[in-house]
C-alpha cells in the first residue's frame, strides 16, 4: 500500500523501496547499522494491539506534554499524508525536515532494498534522534514480531488488545495473532496489558523473555478522561501505567492529560451530535455500538459508512446495524474499499442508502434528536476529510 506522499521523497533521491507488505527485520537491521544505529534509545514505549494503539499513543502524548517531557510519535496509517507519521512534541515533520532525513537514508544504498513502511520507519527514529527528544512513543505497522518498528533493543510494551484481524500475515487465530504482538516483549522488560486479554501467548513470551506481565484495570468512572467509551478507560490506564514506569509522575498532570488526549477519528467531535471515528474492524464496531448505548441514548443514530473488502464487513454490519436508525454506505476511492452496493444488499434495515464519498455533506443545523457517526475505514474518513476541505 501506497503510503500518502511519500513518493515524492523517494523519487526526488531516486529511492526504489517497495509499496508491499514484507514482514522481517533483516534489511531494516542493516540500513540502520550503515547509519550508526538510531533505534537505540532508552526511553521507548512500543505499543501493539488490534485496536487501541492510536488511543493509547494519544493519552501517552498528553502525558508527555503534561509532565513537560519532548517526545517523538510515530503511528500509521497517515490522516493526510506522511507528515502525520511521524510527530515531535506534537508538530508533525515539516516538508524541510522530511526532505533533509531521507536525503541522508538515500546514501545508504540498501535503503533501496526496503518496503516503504521499513524506510519510513528508518526516517522516523533517525529524526528523533536528531530532535534529542526523551520519550519515543512507538505504534507497530501490523503484528509486532516481525514489524519493522521492532528493530529497537529496548522498549516498554504496551499490547492493547487481542482479536482477528490481517489473517493473511498474522494467522486465524487468537494464539498466532497473539504470538506476532507478544513478539515486541524484549528481555527483562515491563509489558502492560489489559487484565480481561487472552494471555496465552503472551505468558509464553514473558516467560522466554523473563519479562515483568502487568495486568491492568480500566480506569472508574469517577475519572473524567476525554475519549468517550468504556474501551477508552482501559486505554487510558494502559498509558498510565506504562507512562509511570518510565517517569515519575504528578497526579495533577496525569489527571490533566486524562482530560486533554485527542486523537483523529476516534470518536472526534467535529459538530454538535456529530462524530467522526474509525471503527474499521469488529471489535472496534462492537465497542463503538457499547459506546452509542451507553452515551448517546434517546437518540436517533444515523451511521455514515465505508468499509475496506478485507475486513469482517459483514459482521461489523450486523453490529452497527443494532444502534443505527439510518445507514449511508459510502462509495470510496481506496484501492481495496468494498463496493457500497454490496452493503445495501447485505443491510437489514429498511432506512439505508448509498453515496459516494464526495457527496457526503452533513448538516450542522442539528435538532439535538439526531446523532451522526462517519465510521469504518480510516482510508474513508480520511478521503472525506480531504475532500471536505478543498
Amino acid at each position: 500500500m501506497k503510503i500518502t506522499g511519500f513518493d515524492t521523497y523517494k523519487n526526488r533521491f531516486g529511492i526504489e523501496s517497495r509499496s508491499v507488505i514484507e514482514p522481517g527485520l533483516e534489511r531494516i537491521e542493516r540500513v540502520l547499522a550503515a547509519l550508526g544505529h538510531p533505534e537505540r534509545h532508552d526511553k521507548i514505549i512500543h505499543v501493539a494491539g488490534t485496536n487501541g494503539k492510536g488511543s493509547t499513543i494519544a493519552f501517552l502524548k498528553a502525558l508527555c506534554e503534561t509532565h513537560n517531557l519532548t517526545y517523538g510519535a510515530f503511528q500509521s496509517p497517515a490522516i493526510v499524508d506522511v507528515h502525520d507519521q511521524i510527530v515531535v512534541n506534537g508538530t508533525t515533520i515539516s516538508e524541510h525536515e522530511m526532505n533533509s532525513i531521507v536525503e541522508k537514508v538515500s546514501k545508504v544504498e540498501e535503503a533501496k532494498t526496503l518496503t516503504d513502511f521499513e524506510l519510513l520507519t528508518v526516517c522516523a527514529f533517525l529524526f528523533f534522534q536528531q530532535k534529542e527528544v526523551e520519550m519515543w512513543l512507538v505504534e507497530t505497522g501490523m503484528g509486532g514480531r516481525f514489524d519493522s518498528t521492532n528493530v529497537v533493543p529496548n522498549s516498554t510494551a504496551v499490547i492493547t488488545s487481542l482479536s482477528i484481524d490481517h489473517t493473511n500475515f498474522l494467522g486465524t487465530t487468537l494464539d498466532d495473532i497473539g504470538s506476532h504482538k507478544a513478539g515486541i516483549i524484549k528481555q527483562k522488560a515491563n509489558v502492560f496489558v489489559p487484565e480481561s486479554i487472552y494471555l496465552a501467548p503472551i505468558e509464553k513470551e514473558v516467560e522466554t523473555k523473563n519479562a515483568r506481565l502487568n495486568m491492568i484495570a480500566p480506569l472508574g468512572d469517577e475519572i473524567e478522561i476525554a475519549l468517550l467509551g468504556d474501551h477508552q478507560r482501559m486505554n487510558a490506564s494502559l498509558a498510565v501505567a506504562a507512562f509511570q514506569s518510565l517517569v515519575e509522575s504528578n497526579p495533577g498532570a496525569i489527571e490533566q492529560a486524562l482530560k486533554t488526549a485527542y486523537i483523529p477519528f476516534r470518536m472526534e467531535k467535529i459538530a454538535e451530535n456529530v462524530y467522526l471515528d474509525g471503527a474499521h474492524n469488529l471489535e472496534s464496531a462492537v465497542k463503538l455500538a457499547e459506546t452509542i448505548k451507553k452515551s448517546f441514548k434517546g437518540q436517533s443514530i444515523h451511521l455514515i459508512m465505508g468499509i475496506l473488502a478485507d475486513k469482517e464487513y459483514k459482521e461489523i454490519l450486523i453490529a452497527l446495524e443494532e444502534v443505527a436508525d439510518k445507514i449511508t454506505f459510502v462509495q470510496f476511492s481506496h484501492e481495496r474499499a468494498l463496493d457500497a452496493n454490496r452493503l445495501v444488499e447485505l443491510c437489514r434495515i429498511e432506512n439505508c442508502d448509498l453515496k459516494k464519498v464526495e457527496d457526503i455533506v452533513i448538516n450542522l443545523t442539528n435538532d439535538g434528536k439526531t446523532s451522526t457517526f462517519l465510521t469504518g475505514s480510516l482510508y474513508f474518513l480520511t478521503e472525506w476529510r480531504f475532500k471536505k476541505s478543498q
